[in-house]
């Protein structure tokens, strides 16, 4: 190893600890096969879609769809078909995309029809519509390319020669759909992956969403907003990406430095810059790369902090594809805790550079953040929820001012749950539609029991209560996740007016009774009395009901039929 400068020293250990850390086997993420049989669909003006077709003919299935109308001539000889219309829309992915094209016709003045569809395993797309997916620059098989760039031109028909035969592509997003929170029962909870993936990878399925590993780019956006852990990130797991971290963080602590910041980055934008930048970069600044900067959550940074460094920071480009709101997001969470908890206003922050120059202006000027007096080396195990929980945890432990209760924006993944007991009967839907057993029911009384440290304020119980007394605070409350469950409401068991046994909640019966005294035929006048089977179990219920014999569908005796005698003696009367 050539000679260090005396600071920079840290900083080498932790990479070092770093490197031989990555060294050692990671688990392989599962993979899922595209297959492509080469059957390629060009589509834009005819000048530059046909010279594209000639391009590639004689490496893949070459059909060219010319937009120009069916006014385009089209020249004789060529190997593959050209035909004329406009693709509106496509659905698909790599190795299976289907196309719908209107104005379609096979030759010039020949019948022309809407809804044509046509199934192709990569797509050229050199027209000036619009692009037919969103987060198209992600999007394996399909090239959305300006014919004017020629070099960009050549560059995507050069890659698209060569996607013939199978590849295997990382699943990069493992999913447990009993985890999952999105609905219950037709009513819609969190939709926090929804609303992150940019690829549109993700689509309801019922209770849960579905998330098509053949589409998905691997952003990470929807693992890192997951509350419940459902979704989690595989290139690498959580608990493996937080172990390398925790390596890097203790060497270089181990090793005398103080004061670091750790710089989260990704292969393709951060890598070259921090290569360009080389020994110029500060010596407190630690580099850790990930595969995707949008995987990074809020567990992350919650255990770097925890792990005593002064600051994390995510390299970003200026303009970065598909934006960074979802990032933003969990930075602006992030910064909430950070700030409450002491650890500054300058400890998480996203630097968005260009240029070396830029990112080393960037790192010099952010404000710092206040590290941890007593920095934890807690070893990351388990899942992603856990990670989280415990990280957190940790974070408030060894915080420089620790507080209690920290207060979050509306749509926070962690909050309490409040309920008006004055009119909550204790129906338990709220409990019936709880994915994560934040609310639960006693197991001997009538109760309805809270612990704050699993709610993901998805909103499903707010949705479900049948008597609208729930509302959801977004916060974060250290006292109540480290409490016990807390019971919310509890009531006296209602008593059989016949058994004495218990059967139900008091205000539920009271209620129902209050509803239909007076108010409906079956329980008025002389039929009150039977508003005593209300207040009855089950078993006394049934066996009133038999002895009486009551038939609730019978109604009022029906008039008797009017016959030739009656109007005869009516007649006779007259």
């Amino acid at each position: 190893m050539p000679f260090l400068a005396a600071d920079d020293q840290p900083r080498q250990t932790a990479l070092s600890a770093l490197s031989a850390l990555s060294a050692f086997a990671v688990s392989e993420p599962p993979v899922v096969t595209l297959s492509s049989d080469g059957v390629v669909l060009v589509h834009g003006p005819s000048e530059a879609a046909i010279a594209a077709g000639i391009a590639l003919s004689d490496r893949l299935d070459v059909t060219v769809i010319v937009s120009g109308g069916g006014d385009v001539d089209i020249p004789e000889g060529l190997a593959f078909p050209v035909v004329h219309g406009r693709i509106v829309s496509a659905s698909g992915h790599f190795g299976a995309y289907e196309c719908v094209v209107d104005g379609f016709a096979e030759t010039r003045g020949g019948p022309v029809r809407d809804g044509a569809v046509s199934r192709c395993d990569l797509i050229i797309d050199l027209s000036n519509a619009p692009a037919l997916f969103p987060a198209f620059e992600a999007r394996d098989g399909y090239f959305k390319i300006d014919p004017t760039d020629g070099a960009a031109l050549a560059r995507a028909l050069e890659e698209a020669g060569d996607l013939v035969g199978e590849f295997d592509k990382p699943k990069y997003v493992a999913f447990r759909p009993e985890l999952c929170a999105h609905s219950r029962s037709s009513i819609k909870g969190c939709t926090r992956c929804l609303d992150a993936c940019a690829m549109e990878a993700i689509r309801p399925l019922g209770d849960v969403v579905s998330i098509d590993a053949m589409v998905c780019a691997g952003c990470g956006n929807c693992a890192a907003v997951c509350p419940t852990g459902a979704a989690s990130y595989t290139v690498p797991s959580i608990d493996e990406q937080l172990g390398r971290l925790r390596a890097m963080i203790l060497a270089y602590r181990a090793a005398g430095g103080a004061d670091a910041v750790v710089l989260i980055h990704d292969v393709s934008v951060g890598r070259p810059l921090i290569e360009a930048i080389g020994a110029a970069l500060p010596a407190t600044v630690l580099p850790f790369e990930v595969n995707e900067i949008k995987q990074v959550g809020i567990e992350v940074f919650a255990a770097a902090l925890a792990y005593g460094v002064s600051g994390v920071r995510l390299l970003t480009r200026k303009a970065p594809k598909n934006g960074i709101a979802t990032l933003a997001g969990t930075v602006g969470l992030a910064t909430a805790f950070a700030e409450a908890l002491g650890y500054g206003t300058g400890a998480c922050a996203i630097v968005q550079a260009d240029m070396p120059d830029d990112l080393l202006a960037a790192l010099v000027a952010l404000p710092r953040g206040t590290p941890s007096p007593n920095p934890s080396s807690f070893a990351p195990v388990g899942a992603k929820r856990g990670l989280l929980e415990f990280s957190l945890r940790t974070l408030h432990e060894v915080a420089p001012a620790p507080v209690a209760l920290v207060p979050l924006p509306a749509g926070a993944p962690f909050g309490a749950v409040l309920v008006d007991t004055a009119g909550c009967t204790l129906c338990h839907s709220c409990v019936t539609a709880c994915p994560t057993g934040a609310l639960s029911a006693g197991e001997d009384r009538p109760m309805l029991r809270f612990a704050e440290n699993a709610c993901v304020q998805c909103g499903l119980c707010e949705a479900t209560c049948p008597e609208n007394v729930i509302t959801l605070r977004p916060q974060l409350d250290f006292a109540a996740w480290n409490a016990p469950r807390v019971t919310l409401k509890e009531e006296e068991p209602y008593p059989c007016v016949r058994c004495a046994k218990p059967f139900g909640t008091r205000s539920t019966i009271e209620r129902v009774i209050a509803k239909l005294e007076g108010s409906h035929w079956m329980f008025t006048g002389e039929n009150a009395r039977r508003l005593d089977a209300i207040r009855m179990c089950e078993t006394c219920r049934v066996e009133a009901a038999l002895n009486e014999g009551f038939d609730p569908y019978a109604g009022a005796a029906r008039p008797r039929p009017r016959t030739a005698a009656d109007y005869a003696a009516a007649d006779d009367e007259a």
